[in-house]
């Protein structure tokens, strides 16, 4: 079994293999990374890069992969419009984490260095709440430090500032996502310290992509 990851960003890559081997071990996970597509990126999806990542999503399936997953959250919309150029499971990074979300609880905080996560990410769980017919009220945190700290202080940086935010959203809300993939690389050490549940897109992905693959 192959899953292909396809990436924006080198730091997304460490955590997605440490979740698929807590979660999913028995896969094989190829990871693209294409740093173009958030250098390129500014505040939204043009149709050059709806393409590229359209590309790269085909790219996988044609080379061997049973399922495709994006790392790149602010890529999710391409994924409504990819899945009918391939006869994969594809999954967006918000995909999996949003449905799990809801089913923890109906205030959710989402963590975010970028505005376009935060937008997009406020839009596929409103979207979710509505089909499943709930209330649901977002607090989104915008800390668009948190990618420089990873490159200068590494994990510990990380988890420190992750703490720090989660803390501050923590009276407010039922959960906390972590909204980018590269941020679950300090996951486990959050969770443990958060007063509220944390989730992990990349452990939320390896659990569904399981289960398709499985299907």
């Amino acid at each position: 079994m192959r899953v292909v990851m396809i990436h924006a960003i080198a730091e997304s890559i460490p955590p997605v293999n440490t979740a698929f081997g807590e979660v999913f071990p028995e896969t094989e996970v190829v990871n693209l990374l294409d740093e173009g597509l958030f250098l390129d990126f500014d505040d939204h999806i043009t149709p050059a890069l709806r393409r590229r990542m359209s590309g790269l999503i085909c790219y996988g399936a044609e080379h061997g992969a049973n399922a495709v997953g994006l790392a790149c959250s602010v890529y999710a919309p391409v994924v409504d419009s990819a899945c009918d150029l391939v006869d994969v499971p594809v999954v967006s990074s918000y995909g999996p984490v949003v449905e799990e979300a809801l089913d923890r609880g109906r205030r959710v905080g989402v963590i975010a260095s970028v505005p376009a996560t935060i937008r997009d990410a406020e839009y596929y769980l409103r979207r979710s709440a509505t089909a499943r017919n709930v209330d649901l009220e977002v607090y989104p945190a915008l800390a668009e430090d948190l990618i420089p700290v990873i490159r200068t202080e590494g994990i510990t940086g990380l988890e420190r500032r992750l703490v720090e935010e989660v803390e501050k959203l923590a009276p407010e809300v039922d959960l906390v996502v972590l909204g980018q993939f590269s941020f679950a690389a300090a996951y486990s050490q959050v969770a443990a310290k958060a007063p509220v549940p944390v989730l992990s897109a990349p452990h939320s992905s390896a659990r569904l992509l399981k289960k398709l693959i499985a299907q």
